[in-house]
Protein backbone atom coordinates (compact mmCIF):
# COMPACT_ATOMS: atom_id res chain seq x y z
CA UNK A 1 0.00 0.00 0.00
CA UNK A 2 1.52 3.71 -0.52
CA UNK A 3 1.16 6.11 1.81
CA UNK A 4 -1.32 8.25 -0.21
CA UNK A 5 -3.93 5.46 -0.49
CA UNK A 6 -3.76 4.50 3.25
CA UNK A 7 -3.04 8.28 4.91
CA UNK A 8 -3.67 12.10 4.08
CA UNK A 9 -0.85 14.01 3.87
CA UNK A 10 -1.79 17.74 3.96
CA UNK A 11 0.29 20.92 3.32
CA UNK A 12 -0.03 22.83 7.11
CA UNK A 13 2.43 25.83 6.59
CA UNK A 14 5.22 26.56 3.91
CA UNK A 15 8.05 27.10 4.28
CA UNK A 16 9.46 30.47 5.76
CA UNK A 17 10.34 32.64 8.34
CA UNK A 18 7.44 32.47 10.37
CA UNK A 19 8.88 35.14 13.35
CA UNK A 20 5.57 36.97 12.84
CA UNK A 21 3.58 33.57 14.16
CA UNK A 22 2.05 31.60 11.51
CA UNK A 23 -1.71 29.82 11.80
CA UNK A 24 -1.83 26.74 9.60
CA UNK A 25 -4.34 24.88 8.09
CA UNK A 26 -7.42 23.89 9.47
CA UNK A 27 -7.74 19.95 9.57
CA UNK A 28 -11.29 17.98 9.84
CA UNK A 29 -10.35 14.98 11.93
CA UNK A 30 -13.74 13.39 11.89
CA UNK A 31 -13.05 9.79 10.02
CA UNK A 32 -9.36 9.60 11.25
CA UNK A 33 -7.82 8.26 14.30
CA UNK A 34 -4.42 9.80 14.22
CA UNK A 35 -2.86 13.15 13.24
CA UNK A 36 0.70 13.10 13.06
CA UNK A 37 2.56 16.67 11.97
CA UNK A 38 6.05 17.40 10.91
CA UNK A 39 7.70 20.63 11.46
CA UNK A 40 11.16 20.84 9.17
CA UNK A 41 13.04 23.44 11.31
CA UNK A 42 16.16 25.56 9.35
CA UNK A 43 17.30 28.85 11.03
CA UNK A 44 15.68 30.05 14.51
CA UNK A 45 16.29 33.31 16.90
CA UNK A 46 15.01 33.69 19.78
CA UNK A 47 14.10 36.79 21.15
CA UNK A 48 15.54 37.71 24.55
CA UNK A 49 15.55 33.98 25.31
CA UNK A 50 12.22 33.14 24.30
CA UNK A 51 11.12 31.17 21.26
CA UNK A 52 7.94 31.02 19.50
CA UNK A 53 5.33 28.64 21.52
CA UNK A 54 3.73 25.94 19.29
CA UNK A 55 0.32 25.12 19.89
CA UNK A 56 -2.49 22.72 19.07
CA UNK A 57 -6.06 24.11 19.24
CA UNK A 58 -9.19 22.11 18.32
CA UNK A 59 -12.71 24.27 17.46
CA UNK A 60 -16.40 23.09 16.42
CA UNK A 61 -15.70 24.85 12.91
CA UNK A 62 -12.96 25.15 10.23
CA UNK A 63 -10.59 28.12 11.72
CA UNK A 64 -11.85 28.14 15.09
CA UNK A 65 -9.41 27.84 17.71
CA UNK A 66 -11.11 26.67 21.37
CA UNK A 67 -9.50 24.12 23.29
CA UNK A 68 -5.42 23.81 23.85
CA UNK A 69 -5.13 19.85 23.03
CA UNK A 70 -2.21 17.82 24.72
CA UNK A 71 -0.11 16.64 21.96
CA UNK A 72 2.85 14.73 22.42
CA UNK A 73 6.17 15.77 20.54
CA UNK A 74 9.54 14.10 19.62
CA UNK A 75 12.69 16.06 18.17
CA UNK A 76 15.68 14.49 16.52
CA UNK A 77 18.37 13.59 18.23
CA UNK A 78 20.62 15.71 15.80
CA UNK A 79 20.54 18.91 13.16
CA UNK A 80 19.74 17.24 9.37
CA UNK A 81 22.60 15.35 7.03
CA UNK A 82 23.86 14.32 10.56
CA UNK A 83 24.69 10.57 11.66
CA UNK A 84 21.81 10.21 14.37
CA UNK A 85 19.45 13.36 12.53
CA UNK A 86 16.91 10.31 11.89
CA UNK A 87 16.77 9.37 15.65
CA UNK A 88 14.41 11.06 18.36
CA UNK A 89 14.35 11.58 21.84
CA UNK A 90 11.89 10.66 24.46
CA UNK A 91 8.07 11.24 24.16
CA UNK A 92 7.21 14.39 25.79
CA UNK A 93 3.42 15.47 26.21
CA UNK A 94 2.56 19.37 26.24
CA UNK A 95 0.03 21.75 25.35
CA UNK A 96 2.51 24.07 24.07
CA UNK A 97 6.00 23.81 23.24
CA UNK A 98 8.58 26.63 23.07
CA UNK A 99 10.63 26.17 20.05
CA UNK A 100 14.48 27.65 21.08
CA UNK A 101 17.40 27.91 18.43
CA UNK A 102 19.58 25.34 20.80
CA UNK A 103 16.26 23.01 20.56
CA UNK A 104 14.97 22.77 16.93
CA UNK A 105 17.33 24.80 14.69
CA UNK A 106 17.66 22.32 11.74
CA UNK A 107 15.99 19.57 13.40
CA UNK A 108 12.73 17.74 12.80
CA UNK A 109 9.86 17.75 14.92
CA UNK A 110 6.90 15.17 15.54
CA UNK A 111 3.62 16.17 17.03
CA UNK A 112 1.32 13.42 17.73
CA UNK A 113 -2.44 13.98 18.45
CA UNK A 114 -4.79 11.05 19.00
CA UNK A 115 -7.91 11.94 17.81
CA UNK A 116 -9.98 10.28 20.39
CA UNK A 117 -8.62 12.28 22.97
CA UNK A 118 -9.69 15.34 21.16
CA UNK A 119 -12.20 17.92 23.21
CA UNK A 120 -16.09 16.55 22.56
CA UNK A 121 -17.77 18.41 19.61
CA UNK A 122 -14.45 19.87 18.66
CA UNK A 123 -13.10 17.83 15.35
CA UNK A 124 -11.08 20.46 13.76
CA UNK A 125 -7.40 21.33 14.59
CA UNK A 126 -4.87 23.88 14.08
CA UNK A 127 -1.51 24.26 14.75
CA UNK A 128 0.13 28.20 15.07
CA UNK A 129 3.53 29.31 16.27
CA UNK A 130 3.42 32.46 17.94
CA UNK A 131 5.05 35.67 17.01
CA UNK A 132 7.85 35.53 20.43
CA UNK A 133 11.13 34.34 18.30
CA UNK A 134 13.11 36.77 15.56
CA UNK A 135 13.61 33.96 13.17
CA UNK A 136 11.05 30.97 13.21
CA UNK A 137 12.81 29.73 9.52
CA UNK A 138 10.53 26.28 9.13
CA UNK A 139 7.52 24.59 7.58
CA UNK A 140 4.82 21.68 8.23
CA UNK A 141 2.67 19.03 7.15
CA UNK A 142 0.00 16.96 8.17
CA UNK A 143 -0.49 13.21 7.98
CA UNK A 144 -3.95 11.72 8.95
CA UNK A 145 -3.91 8.04 10.01
CA UNK A 146 -6.41 5.78 10.37
CA UNK A 147 -8.64 6.60 7.93
CA UNK A 148 -12.48 5.25 8.00
CA UNK A 149 -12.48 5.43 4.47
CA UNK A 150 -9.15 4.56 3.19
CA UNK A 151 -9.17 4.70 -0.81
CA UNK A 152 -7.23 5.92 -3.82
CA UNK A 153 -8.97 9.26 -3.12
CA UNK A 154 -10.48 10.15 -0.16
CA UNK A 155 -12.41 13.27 1.08
CA UNK A 156 -11.30 16.39 1.79
CA UNK A 157 -10.43 17.15 5.41
CA UNK A 158 -9.64 20.83 4.94
CA UNK A 159 -11.71 24.07 4.83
Amino acid sequence: MRLSETSKVIYVFKPGDHAAGVTGESINCEGCSHISYILECATFTDNAGNGAALTVKSGATDATQTTAETFYYRIASAAQAATDADIYGAETAATTYELLKATVENKCLIIEVDVASLTAGQPYLTLALSNESTAANCSCVAILQGLRYASENPPTAIG
